[in-house]
């Protein structure tokens, strides 16, 4: 009997169900959802843009995740300390079709107001938009035959709480799972329970778990006062045993909806197939849990930030000696290829010609990459004109 009931007991349910009305900013928490092909109903279908169309995000503008949203009816409400809130109607909306990018993919948006986009120009302290993915979002992923919103890459993001507890047990730092922007929690006492599973039901919807989520800077931001943690937890932590071979680092599990339908708070998770859980070395890295004290995003120094020249593939603007090489080159409208931004999985590796950078310890910088040339983009501050390739 006593082995029945502790069955019971750890079976998963769903506790908690997410959405991020706006990409980026703090999430709202529901009994109840909507389930649709291209996500949660209300997830991630508007997302702030450069006036170029670009996706501008918490991970360099860390202030959004102080934003919150009230969903009523018929618009939204929009929270952020200081400013008066941001109200708009859904009738409201300009609707006149934007260009815009999210990673790789270059689709049709729609434009909302005026007043929407002086609003958020004001908290971020450049020109930006607010876009909206329309109802039905123009957004087709090839990879996964699906439509998504303004979501990194998948429509949806399941994490259980067992995974968060094991990662406290490592981290030197406490962990909450609004670091981790997911969309649907589950209960349970089996730690990465998630990774083992290949087709699931929560209440009227059967989902596809399609690969586990790859993780980033975003998640060294504290959702309260938008600081980077200063030792880059928790992906220091995850480094050490949820690392693949290349130094990306996954905690979470991407699902695509099979069919539309309600899901609430409560409901058990029906495993309706199982796979070979993900294999991650377990190691302590002493790279990997040095502990770094400079600001991923905002280097500083003690000496006043001088103006150089850099050249990227060729391409000369304006830089200073403050901040890293990618955040220059992104201002400068050039890109570098990135994820992480956190000096852990070698993404924006680059080849520094000429010219001399401050390159702090990374895991993803081995002896022989610097003897090769190489720097990596995010965590590399220029000290004087520099040439570098990609």
């Amino acid at each position: 009997m006593d082995a029945i009931v502790s069955q019971i007991n750890s079976t998963p349910n769903l506790s908690n169900i997410n959405v991020f009305p706006v990409k980026s900013i703090a999430g709202i928490s529901l009994s109840t959802a909507q389930v649709e092909k291209q996500g949660l109903q209300c997830d991630r279908r508007f997302m702030v843009a450069s006036l170029d169309g670009k996706m501008i995000t918490a991970r360099t503008h860390p202030q959004m995740v102080k934003i919150k949203a009230i969903i009523e009816p018929d618009g939204l409400i929009l929270c952020y300390p200081g400013l008066i809130d941001l109200h708009f109607t859904f009738n409201e909306l300009e609707m006149k079709e934007i260009d815009t990018t999210v990673w790789n993919d270059t689709f049709t948006a729609y434009s909302t107001t005026k007043e929407a986009n002086q609003w958020f120009t004001s908290i971020l302290g450049t020109e930006a938009q607010l876009l909206f993915s329309g109802e039905q979002s123009n957004r087709m992923r090839e990879k996964i035959q699906t439509n998504v919103s303004f979501a990194d890459g998948y429509p949806l993001l399941v994490i259980s709480e067992a995974s968060l507890t094991e990662l406290n047990k490592r981290s030197s730092s406490h962990h909450t799972m609004a670091q981790f922007r997911t969309n649907l929690v589950v209960s349970g006492n089996e730690a990465f329970i998630e990774d083992s599973w290949k087709r699931i039901r929560i209440g009227e919807v059967e989902f596809e778990v399609v690969k586990p989520c790859q993780r980033c800077i975003l998640t060294t931001v504290n959702p309260n006062t938008a600081q980077y943690h200063p030792n880059k937890e928790p992906l220091k932590t995850f480094s050490t045993f949820r690392a693949d071979d290349s130094g990306n680092v996954y905690f979470g599990q991407n699902l695509i909806a099979k069919n539309e339908g309600t899901i609430s708070v409560g409901d058990k998770i029906e495993v309706l197939e199982t796979k070979e859980k993900e294999y991650y070395s377990d190691s302590i890295s002493t790279v990997a849990t040095q502990q770094v004290t400079v600001d991923p995003i905002n280097v500083t120094e003690d000496t006043k930030s001088k103006e150089i020249t850099i050249s990227l593939n060729g391409n000369l603007f304006k830089g200073n000696t403050q901040d890293p090489l990618l955040n220059q080159a992104e201002a400068a409208g050039l890109s570098i290829n990135n994820s992480c931004r956190a000096g852990l999985c070698g993404a924006c590796r680059v080849t520094l010609e000429s010219g001399e950078v401050e390159q702090e310890d990374s895991p993803a910088l081995n002896q022989r990459l610097k003897d090769a040339g190489m720097i990596l983009a995010c965590c590399s501050v220029p000290k004087t004109d520099i040439e570098v390739v990609d």
